[in-house]
């Protein structure tokens, strides 16, 4: 069985990430985010169809709860040929999170294995790569880069965090930081009787009815990981696919067509 991702998978880059370094590059710029929900086993299968359309350029967004739902990231890199990028939190802050606190905040995107005993400083914890004013910030360059963000699939507790104006993690800040002449599409999932709360309906009206720049790609009914049957499911991964590559007017490769 193979280890799931862990933020040791990608360091701490050594040079910033900056959005002006890619803005000639002619292609479709898509910034894929996913949080801690089941669902996030997708994201390889949405990576595997965006790489038949080769004018597109895909960075990969990952909160810390993703990363038990994902394999090694350098997985992830290999198979994609226009995933150019995976952005994790400990790039945005890495001089903030000793591996000490980073363990005791969060520990679980840490793989049971011998390597969780591994030094934590190859990671780049300590290694800030923002040292002054006027050096590029990654929330702000990942924004100024992307043409569309979709978070597939967003979670109860991240839709709540954007709703209420949360910025505590690199996804977060990126939608709050957020030009609204750009689009963003989420695709829920949750438990049913998550969804079905009261407070998951007047959040998601913020985004449909008052966030113009938000389209909500509701869930689906079927039977969830947790064994309930209902509403809550991410919509089928296809669908996200080719919602975005409607949106975006991708084309494929000729071979392709």
């Amino acid at each position: 069985m193979p280890r799931h991702a862990t933020p040791s998978d990608i360091p701490t880059p050594s040079t910033a990430f900056k959005a002006s370094d890619h803005a000639a590059d002619g292609k479709h710029h898509i910034l894929l985010a996913a949080t801690g929900s089941v669902a996030t086993i997708k994201i390889p299968h949405i990576l595997a169809a965006l790489a038949a359309y080769p004018g597109i350029s895909i960075r990969l967004m990952l909160t810390a709860s993703s990363l038990l739902f994902l394999p090694p990231l350098t997985s992830l890199l290999a198979a994609t040929p226009n995933l150019d990028g995976i952005h994790l939190d400990h790039h945005e802050w890495p001089a903030a999170l000793s591996p000490e606190s980073y363990i005791a905040a969060d520990p679980l995107p840490l793989a049971p294995d011998s390597e969780s005993e591994r030094d934590l400083e190859s990671v780049g914890f300590n290694s800030s790569i923002w040292t002054r004013v006027g050096d590029p910030i990654l929330h702000i360059e990942l924004r100024r880069w992307a043409d569309i963000l979709l978070v597939a699939p967003l979670s109860a507790n991240s839709l709540a965090k954007i709703v209420n104006g949360f910025s505590d993690n690199l996804l977060l800040s990126v939608v709050r930081a957020w030009d609204t002449a750009k689009p963003i599409a989420c695709a829920p999932a949750m438990n049913t009787l998550m969804w079905e709360h009261p407070v998951t309906a007047k959040q998601i009206a913020v985004l449909e009815s008052e966030w113009s720049w938000f389209t909500v790609l509701r869930p689906v009914e079927k039977v969830l990981a947790c064994g309930d049957s209902g509403s809550g499911a991410m919509r089928e991964w296809t669908d996200i696919v080719q919602w975005l590559v409607t949106k975006m007017k991708l084309e494929k490769a000729e071979s392709d067509q």
